[in-house]
């Protein structure tokens, strides 16, 4: 295969023979200089002085004498701008870099395209006061008022926007554009090029067109095309469009072979073979990548003409990791986006947890950090790394369970010193409080930062001469580059004091020059693998090639463009539409493809942020039209899904019940079953097994608001404080009467034991703590009736006990089990004893009343039943001298009317010997299931029991 660029070589080797050095080559991009220099050293294959190659954007920036701006300066100056044109107080920049962007974009294309400035704008203008117009003459509102200034307003700012830049010296890429079409020729003289060559173009924006048109008129310059005639010839392929365009309107054909088309017939004849892949999951496409490059290695060990092209470049780490270690030399040409890197997120983390804290503050001096953005921060690993020690680590763990367990919402500095000081975490929090100051300025906030990146990197220094480390450290990079950034705020903070004023703005530069920069990646450009992007592989050419990410809206990007210029305006006055895009891609795709010989395109066929699930409008435009055009192409469609291994055929979880399982279940049997325990045995023995047996846990968390698990333990908390004093006595209605008036500050009381009075003070929780007031008081109006009935009738209501530990054992075989359970208040009304226990929540009646005891086992909705049987069951066998009159039932807050809702079975709610007899071989059936070690832990066939498990993530369900 002879690629491009050696056409090009040969082209002007044949032409201009020893006088190459008086040349001057332009190519799209930088990398085809690398290759172009190469080829030249192949051809001439002796000593000579090179041509002079450049970029079209560093022959342009050259012949402009002016520097081109970065985008964040140009951003503040276009800020700047429009803040003194308007004439008035303007929007925060925060506010304004989210369309000032665009705006700067569109600025940019009416220079490229050179647009008559007056004219657009002076439509734009008409068009948007034809939409605010109304039939019946009403006044505009005031935000109509502002719109339509806005738009009237454009050229003012375009017009200021360049005087701006004009007295500072600087330029943006279409305004130096502009002005080097505009005398390029006089600009050229200062140069004592020979021809300059403009090699490997496609589309070319009106400000290019002149700039080469101009030289070509002057036998200055050649254009060099690349092109097949399978795309060039065919008038319905847009990927020929531009090119098309520029041969048949002789634009650059005034002198003789001014403009050279090398016209390839490659995609009509040559062999080619093509595998159009669709894989689940991106990730998938890196996998599949690394298993077709480890086919080609067997032929092709160098992969010296192989290609891996991302059209998304966030795949570029699953990529590399997915890479054979065979490969010995890898190039990347498009560097890693310092975005996607874990360091930028823990920056990101930092100034979150401040933002948010001046939020809450809003000017007061109250600063609180949120308790999710602290636990977020002593969480994250490259705490850990500045903490250097595992013991410092630890410690500040018992910080994040401090704040969980307490439920602390809002912590200031203070108070979060106070955590760790009683923690024994000092020598910890001096460490980081730096990284906790205030931060009233944006200074502060770098004051932090560049704290954070010195600890780290004198940490990771450390950590890299303890392990004999020679090798560049990626952390390093992270911490390098975001150095780079943190200096580049200095300096525009000291430019621009005015407009970098808050916080706010602070994060805001951050995102934006976090968001343009690149980590870039040292090798050797000319050998092995190529891994590049879509833009990169402009006029290279590769025998294998591999694209990733072949998905419709990925490639081309789709319809969005953000721009103030409509769409129908653009077209009139010649500006770039998405079609006009479209073509571009098309293009790249295509050239691509002509010299490649194995072709491999990758899809992803799952629907994801990026991309629909489906392929490329290339493919299917190649799927069926190459074939008919080449006879020699063959095109395999495939679909690879990665293998799911299962530990058995139904993906059933089962756990069998080893020896040491048994031994665990006998060291429960010694402890104790609960009758909640019991009950997840009930529902399902695999929810059982990670409870008691795993002991898995949900992670702690912060409770905001309260939740009906507090609510009821602060009620039981508060209802024991009031009854205490009655326990083993008589109690009478005028007791009840004198606890109402400590009701109020025995539930606060009560909360405060998991909240502090601030999270209590205000919100939802004060409307929880309010129903818990209100519950507190009816229930003791509602004792206030029963004890004053029973006090009518001579039935004395006696308090036996409070928050009772219960508890017995039972043998199964030879197998002793101890039960236990804690009841929240047995009392005796008249003859009966009651076992009671509180609910906030709702009681059915189909949950505590049942007919067949064969329920108890199989019927997961039978819990209550089960648990108030299980009580009575305990207390009677602590009790034997007892053996009638036992009723158990639940008072429900939520329906106090209803008084104790008794356990019923076939109606009959006392639990005589008989029936707690019968409950009891039931109770036998359950724990001999749980012991007999040939019944496996497995999963609930019963999916409304899984809804709230909390380990339905592990179970898939």
């Amino acid at each position: 295969m002879e690629s491009f660029l050696e056409k090009v070589v040969n082209h002007l080797s044949d032409k201009y023979g020893d006088n190459i050095s008086e040349l001057c080559i332009v190519l799209p991009n930088r990398r085809a200089g690398l290759f172009l220099k190469k080829h030249f050293s192949r051809r001439m294959n002796k000593t000579f002085f090179a041509p002079e190659i450049y970029s079209t954007e560093d022959f342009v920036s050259l012949l402009s004498d002016k520097p081109i701006a970065d985008s964040i300066t140009l951003l503040f100056e276009l800020y700047e701008v429009i803040k003194t044109t308007t004439n008035k107080e303007s929007e925060g920049f925060d506010e304004f870099s989210k369309w000032g962007s665009i705006l700067l974009n569109d600025f940019n294309e009416i220079d490229n395209y050179l647009v008559d400035a007056k004219q657009l704008f002076g439509n734009v203008k008409d068009i948007k006061e034809l939409e605010t117009w109304s039939l019946n003459k009403e006044n505009l509102t005031d935000f109509q008022s502002n719109y339509l200034l806005f738009y009237k307003s454009l050229e003012d700012y375009y017009n200021a926007f360049k005087e701006r830049l004009s007295s500072k010296a600087y330029v943006y890429q279409g305004l130096a554009n502009k002005l080097v079409s505009e005398n390029v020729l006089e600009k050229v003289e200062k140069h004592n090029w020979k021809k300059i060559i403009f090699a490997g173009f496609n589309a070319l924006n009106k400000a290019e067109e002149r700039i080469i048109e101009k030289l070509v008129n002057a036998g200055l310059a050649e254009v060099i095309w690349d092109a097949d005639k399978y795309y060039l010839n065919d008038t319905t392929q847009e990927a020929g469009k531009f090119i098309r365009k520029y041969i048949d309107s002789g634009l650059f054909d005034k002198h003789k072979e001014a403009s050279i088309v090398i016209e390839e017939t490659l995609l009509n004849n040559d062999k080619k073979e093509i595998h159009v892949i669709g894989t689940a999951k991106s990730v998938a496409q890196a996998k599949t990548a690394g298993s077709i490059l480890s086919e080609l290695i067997k032929t092709s060990p160098d992969l010296q003409n192989t290609a891996v092209v991302l059209a998304d470049e966030n795949l570029l780490f699953p990529v590399l990791h997915s890479l054979p270690d065979a490969i010995e030399n890898i190039n990347v040409t498009m560097g890693y986006p310092l975005r996607s890197t874990p360091f930028a997120g823990y920056i990101d983390l930092i100034v979150q947890l401040h933002e948010s804290a001046i939020k809450l503050s809003k000017g007061k001096t109250n600063y609180s950090f949120y308790h999710t953005d602290i636990i977020k921060l002593l969480s994250h690993p490259y705490t850990a790394i500045a903490l250097t020690d595992k013991g410092r680590k630890n410690k500040v763990k018992s910080v994040v369970n401090y704040i969980q367990e307490r439920n602390i919402v809002f912590v200031t500095l203070n108070s979060l010193e106070k955590i760790f000081i009683n923690l024994n975490c000092e020598e910890e929090f001096e460490l980081l409080k730096p990284v906790f100051n205030h931060w009233t300025a944006p200074s502060d906030a770098l004051t932090s930062l560049f704290y954070i990146i010195d600890i780290l990197r004198n940490s990771i220094s450390s950590r890299q001469e303890n392990k004999s480390e020679n090798k560049t450290n990626l952390e390093l990079e992270y911490l390098f580059a975001f150095t780079k950034i943190l200096n580049r705020l200095q300096q525009l903070m000291k430019d621009y004091a005015n407009s970098v004023n808050d916080v706010k703005t602070f994060k805001v530069l951050v995102t934006q020059i976090v968001r343009s920069t690149t980590l870039p990646f040292y090798g050797e450009p000319l050998l092995g693998l190529q891994v590049m992007g879509m833009l990169e592989t402009r006029t290279l050419d590769f025998e294998n090639v591999i694209l990733l990410s072949a998905n419709e809206d990925i490639l081309p990007s789709g319809k969005t463009t953000n721009s103030f210029i409509p769409y129908e305006l653009k077209r009139h006055f010649g500006l770039p539409t998405y079609s006009d895009k479209d073509s571009v891609f098309g293009y790249h795709f295509y050239r691509l493809l002509q010299r490649a010989n194995n072709i491999y395109l990758l899809y992803n066929t799952e629907k994801e942020i990026l991309g629909s699930g489906e392929k490329s409008r290339y493919i299917t435009q190649l799927m069926y039209e190459l074939p008919k055009a080449n006879k020699n192409v063959k095109i395999l469609e495939s679909l690879i899904s990665l293998p799911v291994i299962a530990v058995n055929k139904s993906n059933d979880i089962i756990i069998k019940k080893t020896p040491h399982i048994i031994e665990l279940l006998n060291e429960k049997a010694e402890y104790g079953f609960s009758p909640s325990l019991l009950n997840k045995f009930r529902k399902c023995s695999l929810q059982f097994y990670f409870s008691s047996i795993a002991r898995l846990k949900e992670a702690d968390e912060v409770e905001e608001t309260i939740g009906a698990d507090k609510m009821g333990s602060a009620i039981h908390k508060a209802l024991e404080t009031f009854y205490s004093p009655f326990v083993g006595k008589l109690i009478k209605a005028a007791d009840i009467k004198k606890m109402k008036s400590g009701v109020n500050d025995a539930i606060i009381k009560a909360f405060e034991v998991d909240y502090s009075k601030n999270d209590i003070s205000f919100g939802k929780n004060l409307l929880t703590i309010s129903v818990a007031m209100k519950f507190i008081n009816n229930f003791l109006d509602m004792e206030i009736d029963l004890i004053s009935k029973c006090e009518k009738i001579g039935q004395p209501v006696i308090i036996k006990a409070l928050e009772q530990e219960l508890e017995t054992v039972i043998s199964i075989g030879s197998q002793e089990v101890k039960l236990k359970g804690n009841a929240d208040r047995i009392d005796s009304v008249g003859k009966n004893i009651r076992i009671v226990d509180y609910k906030t929540g709702v009681t059915e009646n189909k949950e505590i009343n049942f007919k067949d005891w064969e329920e108890i086992v199989t019927n997961p909705e039978l819990d209550k039943s089960f648990q108030l049987l299980m009580y009575a069951l305990m207390y009677q066998r602590m009790n034997p001298s007892i053996t009638e009159n036992i009723i158990s039932g639940i008072i429900s807050f939520r329906k106090l009317s209803l008084g104790l809702q008794t356990v019923k079975i076939d109606s009959t709610e006392e639990l005589s010997i008989d029936v707690l007899s019968e409950f009891e071989e039931q109770l036998k059936i359950i724990l001999t299931d749980i012991f007999n070690p040939d019944s496996d832990f497995v999963q609930t066939d019963d999916l409304d029991t899984c809804e709230y498990c909390s380990f339905k993530g592990i179970c898939n369900r």
